[in-house]
């Protein structure tokens, strides 16, 4: 086995790449729609809860608070979303998703279904829902290892 072998069959490498790789595709896929997986993780999670603060946005993306800002700077620019003061805390604003978004839910699903197709292209329905089901259990293990009780779900 030669060194190049050795390094290929490292579990965490091919991880780190099948990850790049698919949010490198899914990038592809989105341009053409104006969107960055970027913005698609932080509208998904904002599908899911909206009137998230960006505090609560940053801990869910795992990204600085900074960073966030000039996210959701980029998505309010696109009428995306709306920063609107949180009533609880004036410190905070929370943000809220615009009716304008609904108009890219389908390209989001289209770009994930495509970054899909690409990933399993060769494999049966049963490998591809047996690979799924291996990595979620890796995924579960190492929550179980590295969160606290109060670490946001990945």
């Amino acid at each position: 086995m030669t060194d190049n072998d050795k390094i290929e069959n490292q579990v965490g490498l091919v991880f780190q790449h099948v990850a790049r790789l698919r949010t490198r595709y899914f990038d592809q896929q989105l341009a053409k729609h104006g969107l960055t997986s970027a913005q698609v993780y932080a509208i998904n999670y904002l599908l899911r809860e909206d009137g998230l603060t960006q505090v609560e946005l940053s801990r869910l993306l795992g990204i600085g608070t900074v960073a966030v800002s000039g996210l959701v700077d980029r998505l309010e620019s696109n009428g995306w979303v709306a920063r609107k003061p949180d009533p609880r805390d004036r410190r905070s604003n929370r943000i809220w998703l615009t009716d304008k978004v609904s108009e890219k839910v389908g390209n989001m699903q289209d770009a994930a279904q495509a970054v899909n197709e690409a990933s399993f292209a060769g494999m049966t329905p049963e490998e591809a829902e047996a690979l799924v089901k291996g990595l979620r259990r890796v995924r579960d293990n190492l929550k179980s290892a590295t969160c606290d009780e109060g670490d946001a779900p990945i």
